[in-house]
């Protein structure tokens, strides 16, 4: 675990990524101990703290659990930390921002609020989203709602310098458009040239050109829904294993996909491929 964390993180730096966000989702953090978290997160910043900001998703089922995460990222040296909202329980905002606040107080780390109502079945409220972007260490707000119609809600209702991250790797071009500054997701891991050839197009204002790689990206990411048996997570996965870059594969209850399955095959040429072009 710790020697590809590492090798996949020097990779990802590499390819021209300026940031990576550890122990999320596509990182699996829920299926790990707290103490294999803390693993990754401390092989990642070794290798690559100095050059890439690192921030650290350190939410957890327990608030308990969720400040010892937040306290060992601030120790080892990590640059901000995040957090869903809520783990299985569907609670009350005032839970959540209770929640919150025990982190942000554990690191004194600039933080991010998290918003994926599809996974945990809360929908952040403007009253919640306000009342955090109030507090000193809340820096801004990873947004993964299937409507990048919110990511401009936010911007309307964030102070001056508020960042606001789009999460649906398939909507990035929309969510920069309509306000985020940046984005974080799951298939930017297998396919990060794409996803860097996109924030250029962007940056340079060239809508067309980021046209056609938001189109890559999203043809990319049909081929990795194809696998009823598992989740688009274990086929980036085994995509990325299938480019050079083994990392293993998923943990069960997810099924892992092998690297030589010959769509998986395909798929990672394509990459290289639209590469390329």
């Amino acid at each position: 675990m710790q020697e590809e964390s590492k090798n996949l993180a020097k990779w990802l730096a590499d390819k021209g990524v300026n940031g990576l966000y550890l122990t999320g989702s596509s990182g699996e953090a829920f299926f790990q101990t707290t103490d294999e978290r803390k693993l990754i997160v401390e092989s990642v910043v070794e290798e690559v703290g100095d050059r890439l900001t690192v921030i650290v998703h350190t939410g957890a089922a327990s608030t308990k659990d969720a400040r010892k995460l937040s306290k060992h990222a601030k120790k080892v040296g990590a640059h901000a930390i995040s957090a869903v909202p809520n783990v299985y329980y569907t609670i009350p905002k005032a839970c959540i921002e209770k929640h919150w606040d025990a982190m942000i107080e554990s690191a004194e780390l600039p933080f991010f609020t998290y918003n994926i109502p599809q996974t945990t079945g809360y929908n952040i409220s403007m009253n919640l989203f306000k009342k955090m972007t109030e507090k000193d260490y809340v820096i801004g707000i990873k947004n993964t709602s299937v409507s990048a119609a919110q990511i401009n809600m936010f911007r309307r209702n964030s102070p001056k310098g508020f960042i606001i991250f789009n999460g649906p790797d398939d909507q990035l071009l929309a969510g920069r458009i309509l306000g985020g500054d940046g984005g974080i997701g799951g298939t930017y891991g297998c396919m990060p040239e794409l996803y860097v050839n996109l924030n250029r197009a962007i940056e340079e204002k060239d809508m067309n050109k980021a046209m056609l790689w938001q189109n890559k990206i999203n043809t990319i990411m049909d081929n990795l829904r194809k696998f009823p048996s598992t989740t688009a997570l274990a086929a980036a996965k085994a995509v990325l294993n299938a480019r050079g870059m083994d990392i293993g594969g998923v943990r069960l209850p997810m099924i892992t996909i092998p690297s030589d399955d010959p769509f998986i095959i395909d798929t990672a040429f394509m990459i290289e491929a639209f590469v390329q072009i």
